[in-house]
C-alpha cells in the first residue's frame, strides 16, 4: 500500500511540477499572488476571531477561503509538494464512506448539507497541512492562546455580575438553592455552557505550551501572565457547568504532570528541578482538591456526575444512548445519514421519553449512528494513528521547543475526544475549526521530523 500510495504522489508531484513551472511567472509578478502565504494566513486567523461571534454559515465562509487559497498556492508556487500520512490516508476513506452513506440516506438533501459541512471542515485541515509551518503555527498558536484568554475573563465577568442563567436543562432539585451554578457561556453563538466549555478546552493546551516556551527563555513575567490566563480558563471551565468539560480539563492536568515529568527527568540532569517539580506539583494537587471543597456549587455539579438517573439531564443522555444505540443496530452499515438534521428526524422514532435530541451526545455513536461502523473505525483508526506517531516523537525527541508544540496539539485532541465521550459539541465550528488546527499543527511537526531524520 505505501509503495503504490508513494507511486500515486510521485505522478501527482511530477504533473504538478510541471504547471507550477508555467504558472510560477504569474506568481512572482503579480503583488497580491507573491504575498498570498499573508493573505493565508489572514483568513485563518478571521476564521478563529469570526467563530467567537458569528453565526456557522457566516463562519463556513470565512474559513472557505483557506483551502481556496491553498490550491492556488500549490499551483503556481515551485517546489510545492502533495503528501498523504498514513492517517490521512485513514480520514479519506471516512470522508468516503460518509459520502456513501449520503447517497443511501432516506433524507438525501439534509445528508447532503451535513456532508457538505464536513467536506468544509476536512478541506481546511488538508489545507493547513499543506500551508503549515514553524513559524506560522506559533502565530496561529497565539491567536489561539489570546482567543481563550479573552473569552475566559468574559466567561468570568458574566459569573461576577451574574448574567441570566440561559441553560434550562440543569437539575437543581438535589441541590441548595445558594448551591446553584449560574452557568456562563461567553460570547459564541449559539449560547451554550457545554459549547464553550468545549471550546475552551480545545484550546486551553496553547496558554500552557507558552507558559513552558517563556520559563525556558527565562521571560518569568511572561510566563507568569500565561500561567494566570491558564488559570482563569481553568475557574471559567467549572463555571460552564459543563460536566463533561470537567473531565477533560482533568485529563489535560494528568498530561501536563506526565510531559513535565518526562521532560523534567529525562530531559534535565539537575536535582534541583527535579525537587522544585515535585514540590510543585504536590502544591498544585492540593490546592486543587482544597478549591473543590471550597466551592459548593462547582462540587455539587461536579458530584451530579456519578448519581446517574438521579440527575434529570443525565437520564435523558441515558435516554438518547439507548435510542441511538437502537437506530445503530438498525442501521449498522450505512448509517442514517451525515449531520444533526437527519439525525433529529430520525430519532423521533426511536425516542423513548418525551423530549426532542439535537444529537447522540456522544461523538463516536454520533458517527456510527450517522454513517456506520466503517466509518467509526477509520475514523478511530486516524485519531489512533495521529496521536500514536505524536507520542513516539515526543518521548524521542530531545528538542524542547519541539516537544511543547507536540504536547500543545497532542492534549488538545484527546481533550476534545474524552469530552465528545458526553457531548457532540465536537460537531460546532467553533470547536472544529480549533481541533482540526491541532491536528494539522501534529501532522506537520510529525512530517517535519520524519524529515530530519
Amino acid at each position: 500500500m505505501d509503495i503504490l500510495q508513494s507511486k500515486i504522489f510521485d505522478t501527482v508531484n511530477l504533473i504538478l511540477g510541471g504547471i507550477q513551472k508555467k504558472t510560477d511567472v504569474i506568481r512572482q509578478n503579480s503583488f497580491i499572488l507573491s504575498n498570498i502565504d499573508y493573505i493565508i494566513l489572514f483568513f485563518i486567523i478571521g476564521t478563529y476571531l469570526v467563530s467567537t461571534v458569528a453565526s456557522t454559515n457566516l463562519i463556513g465562509i470565512i474559513s472557505f477561503f483557506v483551502p481556496s487559497l491553498v490550491v492556488l498556492k500549490v499551483l503556481i508556487t515551485k517546489n510545492e509538494k502533495i503528501t498523504l500520512e498514513r492517517w490521512n490516508f485513514y480520514l479519506l476513506l471516512y470522508l468516503l464512506i460518509c459520502l456513501i452513506s449520503n447517497f443511501t440516506s432516506s433524507m438525501f438533501s439534509q445528508s447532503l448539507y451535513g456532508f457538505m459541512k464536513t467536506l468544509i471542515y476536512f478541506a481546511f485541515y488538508f489545507a493547513l497541512c499543506q500551508f503549515l509551518n514553524r513559524k506560522n503555527i506559533t502565530i496561529i498558536l497565539f491567536t489561539i492562546a489570546s482567543i481563550i484568554s479573552v473569552e475566559s475573563i468574559i466567561g468570568l465577568m458574566q459569573n461576577v455580575v451574574g448574567i441570566e442563567n440561559i441553560s434550562t436543562w440543569q437539575d437543581t432539585s438535589y441541590v441548595n438553592p445558594e448551591d446553584v451554578l449560574s452557568r456562563v457561556y461567553g460570547t459564541l453563538k449559539p449560547y451554550n455552557p457545554n459549547l464553550f466549555g468545549g471550546f475552551l478546552i480545545a484550546g486551553i493546551s496553547s496558554l500552557i505550551g507558552f507558559t513552558a516556551v517563556n520559563i525556558k527563555k527565562g521571560k518569568i513575567k511572561s510566563a507568569i501572565i500565561y500561567a494566570i490566563c491558564f488559570l482563569i480558563s481553568s475557574f471559567t471551565i467549572f463555571l460552564t457547568g459543563c460536566r463533561g468539560a470537567y473531565l477533560a480539563l482533568f485529563i489535560i492536568l494528568l498530561g501536563i504532570i506526565f510531559a513535565s515529568f518526562q521532560i523534567i527527568f529525562f530531559d534535565f540532569k539537575s536535582e534541583q528541578i527535579k525537587k522544585l517539580w515535585k514540590i510543585i506539583i504536590s502544591v498544585c494537587a492540593a490546592g486543587s482538591v482544597l478549591f473543590m471543597f471550597l466551592n459548593h456549587g462547582i462540587f455539587k455539579r461536579l458530584m451530579s456526575i456519578f448519581i446517574l438517573r438521579g440527575d434529570s439531564s443525565t437520564s435523558f443522555r441515558l435516554n438518547v444512548y439507548q435510542s441511538a444505540l437502537q437506530m445503530f443496530q438498525d442501521n449498522w452499515i450505512q448509517g442514517v445519514g451525515v449531520g444533526n438534521k437527519v439525525f433529529r428526524e430520525i430519532y423521533g422514532l426511536y425516542m423513548i421519553s418525551g423530549f426532542d435530541a439535537l444529537s447522540c451526545y456522544c461523538v463516536f455513536l454520533e458517527i456510527a449512528v450517522e454513517s456506520g461502523i466503517f466509518a467509526l473505525i477509520f475514523y478511530l483508526l486516524f485519531i489512533i494513528s495521529l496521536l500514536k506517531a505524536a507520542y513516539i516523537r515526543f518521548i524521542n525527541s530531545s528538542d524542547y521547543d519541539y516537544k511543547i508544540l507536540l504536547f500543545i496539539s497532542f492534549i488538545s485532541i484527546l481533550a476534545v475526544m474524552i469530552h465528545g465521550f458526553f457531548d457532540t459539541i465536537y460537531f460546532r465550528p467553533q470547536v472544529q475549526y480549533i481541533f482540526w488546527t491541532m491536528a494539522a499543527i501534529l501532522t506537520v511537526l510529525i512530517r517535519e521530523n520524519k524529515t530530519a531524520e
